[in-house]
């Protein structure tokens, strides 16, 4: 019997595009804890664990793996006081173990790979007092496929929004692009990506999700779909923390026409249909308008 330690739900989306609330609903049901930090990143971030493994078998394969470790030390372990892997395991053991893996990796990357996430995400696990996990790292989206080596018993939850609504979000934080315009060019991009990597899982791993129908239009059945694919029992927790602070006005729907003035609104919609009708064209489906 697989423990539940290895079969972890990944959350993901294009940034600001819900997985946050996602994942917090998760951490409301009994038989499932939200990591802390609640986004590892070491696996799927940009050059990580995920990164290195799938260029094992080239020459870049072993410098790649170094990055990781890099990254992991220098940028994942201390994010802020209360944010970073330092907050459940000591820096001696994440030498520790990465130093094993980059022994091991040149003779088997995939196994290498396997014991050190494993070994990390246990004391993670043991941090937050978790039986099963839910991460949610936004990179998981794009990322999906590289996870099954390292977890083939996983599931992923990929969480969409109206770009607009992201693009609006991203310029009122310290993080991403501060230009509406650039924000919308980042979402249909990871848009691209996150479809890429969906039709590369394997079938009944990924669960697509609109925040729209979550929020507002479906919240029932969507809440239904997430028990489902999780393999979860139905909570009553789960369901009261979500009848009461999952709601419209948390969501911001339709936030870019209120925080922008009329002509720039009109710019934005424009091109966003652009936006829009290049993803159409690739046959990825739009989310729904906030």
């Amino acid at each position: 019997m697989v423990s539940s330690l290895l079969n972890p739900v990944f959350v993901g989306g294009t940034g600001r595009s819900g997985s946050t609330i996602v994942g917090h609903l998760l951490d409301h049901h009994p038989a499932i804890t939200l990591t802390r930090p609640m986004e590892v990143r070491f696996i799927t971030g940009n050059n990580g664990i995920a990164d290195a493994l799938t260029k094992a078998d080239k020459p870049s394969g072993f410098t790649a793996a170094g990055l990781a470790v890099e990254r992991i030390h220098d940028r994942w372990f201390y994010r802020a006081e209360n944010v970073g892997l330092h907050t459940s395991m000591s820096k001696e053991f994440v030498v520790e173990q990465t130093n094993n893996y980059l022994d091991k990796f040149p003779e088997n990357a995939l196994e290498a790979t396997q014991t050190l996430t494993h070994s990390i995400m246990e004391k993670v696990a043991q941090g937050c007092g978790a039986k099963r996990w839910v991460d949610t790292t936004p990179a998981n989206a794009r990322k999906a496929n590289l996870i099954a080596p390292i977890y083939p018993n996983y599931k992923v939850i990929v969480v969409v929004r109206d770009g607009r609504d992201v693009a609006a979000s991203f310029v009122h934080q310290d993080f991403g692009p501060s230009d509406v315009f650039e924000a919308i060019a980042q979402w249909e991009q990871r848009m691209i990506k996150s479809d890429q990597a969906i039709k590369k899982c394997p079938a009944g791993v990924v669960l697509s999700l609109d925040l729209q129908d979550l929020v507002i239009s479906a919240r029932d059945q969507s809440l239904n779909l997430i028990l489902e694919h999780c393999e979860l029992e139905d909570s009553p927790e789960m369901r009261d923390w979500f009848n009461a602070t999952v709601t419209a006005e948390g969501a911001h729907s339709g936030r870019w026409r209120r925080d922008f003035d009329e002509s720039t609104c009109d710019a934005i919609d424009e091109v966003y249909a652009e936006s829009c009708d290049r993803l159409r064209e690739l046959g990825i489906a739009i989310p729904a308008i906030g």
